[in-house]
């Protein structure tokens, strides 16, 4: 028994000449022209939909010689496009003894009974609440928060001790900015901006540099204290006691 095919009409893309196909019909040649087209339903299924990720990105600045690249936010490590430095971007946590230095674009802990037994440990941010027998370096800044110390001494964007935190260094801390709500042991203290001491707050050191400086009723100083750029080394000045 033979099948009937229903039939359509067809326009030829080329020519503009219509002619009758099977409406099943894939492709076809022009009768007028002899351009080959396909049905406008074989091309649509013919055409791939690729469904893109978008990868979301953010900046990355490498310690080692500054260049700024762009990486994943999902990256948990990646190389510098400048020096070839290893950049590792995750955190980290210290429970119990580190030895071997670090280098975080993350966040690094060092817990209440934390070691870091490197030389040098280098992080975006630092909460310390254990001890280290490393130099630290806190990009961002570096919160105490617990009684801390540390063998050699620190450096990096803020110092924070946290009220009731005390930190003890062996060498010169070094910031830009300083938030003392807790109590700060040193050979010298420099911070290249502002540095305030809480109303628990204590500095003790045998010299103390900073460009502006505000000490809260109840805070504490002492140490030789010197304005950076400024009227030059004072002791006893109003408000230091």
């Amino acid at each position: 028994m033979a099948t009937t095919l229903n039939k359509i009409e067809v326009t030829c893309p080329e020519c503009g000449q219509t002619q009758a196909e099977s409406e099943n019909f894939i492709s076809t040649v022009c009768r007028g022209c002899g351009h080959y087209f396909k049905s406008a339903r074989a091309a649509a299924s013919g055409r791939r939909k690729v469904q893109r990720t978008v990868i979301r990105k953010k900046e990355l600045a490498c310690a080692e010689c500054g260049a700024v690249q762009e990486v994943a936010e999902e990256a948990q490590s990646s190389s510098c496009l400048q020096c070839g430095r290893h950049l590792e971007l995750g955190h980290r946590e210290i429970l119990g003894e580190h030895l071997g230095n670090l280098s975080l674009e993350g966040e690094l802990r060092i817990g209440p009974k934390g070691n870091f037994g490197g030389s040098r440990a280098r992080a975006a941010r630092i909460i310390l609440q254990g001890r280290a027998s490393g130099y630290l370096e806190a990009a961002e800044w570096l919160r105490v928060e617990g009684h801390a110390k540390l063998r050699t001494g620190a450096a990096g964007g803020k110092l924070e001790i946290r009220a009731g935190a005390v930190l003890e260094a062996g060498e010169p801390i070094l910031f830009e900015s300083g938030e003392i709500e807790g109590e700060l042991r040193c050979p010298l203290a420099r911070f290249n901006g502002p540095l305030r001491v809480g109303p628990q707050g204590a500095v003790l050191a045998e010299k103390l540099s900073f460009t502006e400086l505000t000490v809260e009723p109840g805070g504490k100083i002492r140490a030789w204290a010197e304005m950076a750029g400024g009227e030059g080394p004072r002791s006893g000045t109003p408000g230091l006691r």
